[in-house]
């Protein structure tokens, strides 16, 4: 327990929660370390899919294009986090506006885009820190693990603690961002053997290139969403606090995107296997010195901590999701420190399971990353557009025509996505995400059936409010050997009832003739029952028996099973016992009767000493 202090730090006290809100600063450092850190790759996925040729003359238009299409973006969340400041984000907008349908196809979008933003951000990381170090190729996966446990420690201790990691990596990144931008084109000579015109080929192919490009190059928009579903984490006045963010986070990722794919049009920059464009590019305008190594460790720092935007937005999502029943209620709460410490912990597992799976390489990971992210913007703002036109209010024409025109871009980007990356993996997403619906239905309509059966308004409160009769229950003791835990449950069911019965099932002769004599040396008043196993299973009998006794003398009602227990001093101390009384109180509670009758278990722990 010490121990686990030292890692988390003490428990935080529910009312600690408002100090636990974040400041504008430390906001844009915890939500938009994901989107800023993008443009890391998204300059160079672009150019990918280009090829050289092509990138010199269509990189900077479609460079432009995605940093229009981020303005439409931001103005429709900044009226999205005005409407509904308690967060959410797009599964909230879709839900109350467009139904319960769409609603879940978002969250389900959202949670897979969050997901595949840890993995992706963490495989990018790893390749920056191997072109700085070409001696680290090879353990991609394992440097993606190794700061994946940091992030998850550091979130797990709270949100306060987690910007206050984050601050300092993510405006140093944008620092040396911005001065290697300014100087490079300031001072860095141009190649000489720029094409002058587009080469010759079908226009038809142009326009395949140049679509898949931007579909590429959209990765840099994932993201924008999460400080819409944090809106709870920000300081008073909370929405107000979270659209400046969102501005400052849109004009700083504009800045930084064109910037790069600029620079990287003046250098003549080309994608290599074996090193990032960041770290050309660096090299070439800084040398290969101090401020060459500071920017591949910034480029790595804020890679590796954009992984954590999904660690604030992933749990919220899903806190969300589970007040609303389609996810286990666990994911709502609060952990000791403030934190949906049981989202955090299944995001790790996931973004584990895919690093693994991909072998950490984020080109591998990309394709499947802008699907489920434009799916959530379109329905986002298509509900926003039913909001306007139901609710009207002040410049509702105004506010409904912005969230149609970023509907119908998101809509068409979504397309192109789907188009060009689906043999490249995005099929998996589209088929994830009408899995994760079915789910969230399935849960959902568990919850209503259980919530129904137990409500008061559906009958059975006569019966369950009539007096117990004043009659000796049916009691039974399931033992194996005589122990002190025996004894103590052997005593209770005495002071339930004088029908009392001990059962033991055969299953080891010798055991049983020292069952015997132990039990005739002690002189009990309550019978052993012998029962015989020949399969060698102990449930079986015991429960056959069970039923028989249930339908002796029926006004008694079902047989009581008081089970003896002990609970082993150390927690992995139970790997070292059969856990049969588990074993049987599972099959008594899950096994179907015709009786609508509730039978009654009591186990009497033991609690070892040692």
């Amino acid at each position: 327990m010490e121990l686990i202090k030292f890692i988390f730090g003490d428990p935080l006290k529910t009312e600690s929660f408002a100090s636990e809100r974040l400041t504008k600063v430390k906001a844009l450092a915890i939500f938009s370390s994901d989107i800023l850190s993008s443009v890391a790759y998204a300059t160079e996925e672009i150019i990918l899919a280009l090829g050289v040729l092509f990138s010199c003359f269509f990189s900077l238009p479609i460079a432009g294009t995605i940093a229009g299409l981020l303005f439409i973006i931001v103005a429709s969340y900044w009226q999205i986090i005005e409407v509904y400041p308690t967060g959410g984000g797009a599964f909230i907008v879709a839900k109350e506006n467009l139904g319960e349908f769409f609603g879940l196809i978002a969250g389900a979008a959202l949670l897979i885009d969050y997901t595949l933003t840890v993995a992706v951000s963490l495989s990018a990381g790893s390749s920056a820190i191997m072109s700085a170090f070409p001696c680290l190729s090879g353990y991609a996966v394992s440097i993606c693990l190794s700061v994946l446990f940091l992030i998850v420690v550091s979130n797990l201790r709270g949100a306060k603690e987690s910007a206050n990691v984050l601050s300092i990596p993510t405006y140093f990144f944008i620092g040396l961002m911005l001065l290697m931008i300014i100087y490079g084109i300031s001072f860095a000579d141009s190649p000489q053997n720029i094409p002058k015109k587009i080469p010759e080929t079908s226009s038809w192919l142009v326009v395949v290139v140049i679509l898949r490009a931007f579909a590429s190059g959209c990765s840099l928009l994932t993201g924008i969403d999460t400080i819409a579903c944090g809106v709870i984490a920000f300081k008073k006045p909370q929405h107000k606090n979270a659209q400046i963010t969102l501005l400052f986070m849109a004009i700083i990722l504009s800045s930084l995107f064109f910037g790069i794919t600029f620079l990287a049009h003046e250098l003549g920059i080309e994608p290599h296997s074996d090193e990032t464009m960041i770290s050309q590019m660096a090299k070439k305008v800084f040398g290969s010195g101090f401020l060459y190594y500071g920017v591949q460790f910034a480029t790595a720092c804020i890679l590796f901590l954009s992984a954590n935007t999904s660690f604030s937005g992933f749990p919220r999502l899903a806190g969300i999701l589970a007040k609303e029943k389609y996810i286990p209620t666990r994911f709502a709460k609060l952990g000791d420190r403030l934190a949906f410490s049981n989202g955090i912990i299944l995001l790790a597992v996931v973004a584990i399971f895919l690093v693994i799976m991909f072998n950490g390489d984020s080109h591998a990971l990309i394709p499947l990353y802008s699907l489920g992210v434009f799916t959530s913007f379109t329905l986002a703002q298509a509900g926003m557009v039913k909001y306007w036109t139901r609710n009207r209010g002040k410049k509702w024409c105004t506010k409904a025509l912005l969230n149609a025109i970023g509907a119908g871009s998101t809509f068409i980007t979504l397309l192109i996505i789907a188009d060009s990356k689906f043999m490249q993996g995005a099929w998996i997403v589209v088929l994830l995400i009408p899995v994760l619906f079915y789910v969230f239905r399935k849960i959902n309509r568990r919850y209503t059936a259980t919530n129904t059966e137990l409500d008061l308004k559906h009958g059975g409160i006569c019966d369950l409010l009539r007096p117990i009769k004043n009659t000796q229950p049916k009691v039974i003791v399931p033992v194996s050997r005589i122990h002190k835990g025996t004894l103590a449950a052997l005593r209770f069911a005495a002071s339930l009832s004088s029908d009392v019965k001990a059962v033991a099932v055969n299953i080891d002769q010798r055991e049983i003739d020292r069952l015997k004599l132990t039990w005739r040396s002690m002189n009990f008043s309550i019978p052993l029952v012998l029962l015989s196993s020949p399969y060698r299973s102990v449930v079986n009998p015991f429960l056959d028996f069970l039923y028989e006794q249930d339908d002796r003398e029926p006004e008694k009602g079902k047989v009581i099973v008081v089970m003896p227990s002990f609970v082993p001093g150390r927690l992995w101390q139970n790997v070292l016992h059969n856990q049969t009384a588990t074993i049987i109180k599972t099959a008594l509670l899950y096994r179907k009767q015709e009786s609508e009758q509730t039978r009654i278990i009591v186990e009497i722990p033991y609690q070892m000493k040692v």
